[in-house]
């Protein structure tokens, strides 16, 4: 019996090794890192660069992933969302996208702290640039994800289990009826902290509605002043791409990947929106692609007019919520 509930004790110990495994990129040891992962797509004028700082990774272990694009300073690219098409990986932290101009060149980086709690091969996909002459798309990343106890916990070293043994008899009839409740009441404490336990995890994981996204994202984008900075055309260039990543993440229409004509003729005959705001949204992409492609140089009362567009759509077709009506007491 001693070495059966040893066995067991083992077991558990593993089972509890992937909620306390996720560690810092700064924590890792050097030694038993392998070398990072980089992916580059260039043309003559735009240079896109994907890098994570591991091959290799455990269940819940942190890898960055890192995005840099180049660009001439006066050519306005299109980012590709990051987060949006990390389906194999959690986002746990982010930093916000730093943009400067060097000798003419224009950069922008931000980083992303990933995990995932599924072992295997993970993939960080194609990611992709868009500006008025074309794009350039990096190949996908592949992050192999290893059990958390793989190579500590050897199943097959376990003792084989021995004869029954005798169970001592209770001095009395107390103690035996005291044994029953103290049990039942140690497995509803032990049942209750895994189920909360549980549910903190699910909601941590869980990503926000979309409509708290986007009002997120817009407030954040509006707090970097860019339009006192004198760059409008990236502000515009965000900012539209913010509204087209919010409805496909509210409504399932591909937005981001197409062009203003062909994602408004989509939205022409879809029931996903009401009339008023295919209107509005029309307007409003209208208004972003003079500034994105045709160089139309805005005033201050036109970017409060976008801005106002932008942040009464999201409002606007944000879901609703209703509570049931309570049937009347008899």
């Amino acid at each position: 019996m001693p070495r059966t509930l040893s066995a067991v004790r083992l077991c558990l110990c593993g089972l509890l090794l992937g909620s306390c495994n996720r560690s810092t990129p700064q924590a890792r040891q050097a030694d038993n890192e392998l070398p990072a992962l980089t992916e580059t797509a260039s043309n003559q004028e735009v240079t896109l660069t994907v890098s994570a700082d591991r091959r290799e990774a455990r269940v819940a272990e942190t890898v960055r992933l890192t995005l840099e694009a180049q660009a001439p300073a006066g050519l306005a690219i299109e980012l590709p969302d990051v987060a949006g098409g990390l389906e194999d990986f959690i986002v746990r932290n982010h930093g916000p996208m730093e943009v400067e101009t060097v000798d003419r060149v224009r950069v922008w980086r931000q980083w992303l702290d990933i995990d995932s709690n599924v072992s295997g091969e993970r993939s960080i996909p194609e990611l992709t640039v868009r500006f008025a002459d074309g794009e350039v798309t990096t190949k996908a990343l592949t992050v192999d994800i290893k059990s958390a106890v793989e190579g500590e916990v050897d199943p097959t070293q376990f003792a084989d289990i021995e004869g029954p043994v005798a169970i001592p008899k209770p001095r009395s009839w107390k103690a035996a009826w005291l044994a029953g409740p103290a049990a039942l009441l140690l497995a509803a404490l032990v049942w209750w902290m895994l189920r909360r336990r549980s549910q903190r995890q699910a909601l941590e994981a869980a990503p926000p509605r979309p409509h708290v996204w986007a009002m997120a994202q817009l407030e954040a984008l509006l707090a970097q002043k860019l339009i006192e900075q004198g760059k409008v055309h990236e502000f515009y260039f965000r900012l539209s791409h913010l509204v087209r990543t919010y409805i496909e993440l509210r409504f399932g229409l591909m937005a981001p990947e197409r062009t203003t004509e062909e994602f408004l003729n989509e939205v022409r005959g879809s029931e996903a929106l009401r009339f008023g705001h295919k209107d509005l949204l029309s307007e409003f992409l209208t208004a972003c692609d003079l500034v994105k492609f045709a160089r139309h140089e805005p005033r201050g009362a036109e970017v409060d007019v976008s801005i106002d567009a932008a942040r009464s759509f999201i409002e606007q077709t944000a879901p609703t919520f209703t509570a049931p009506r309570q049937e009347a007491a008899a």
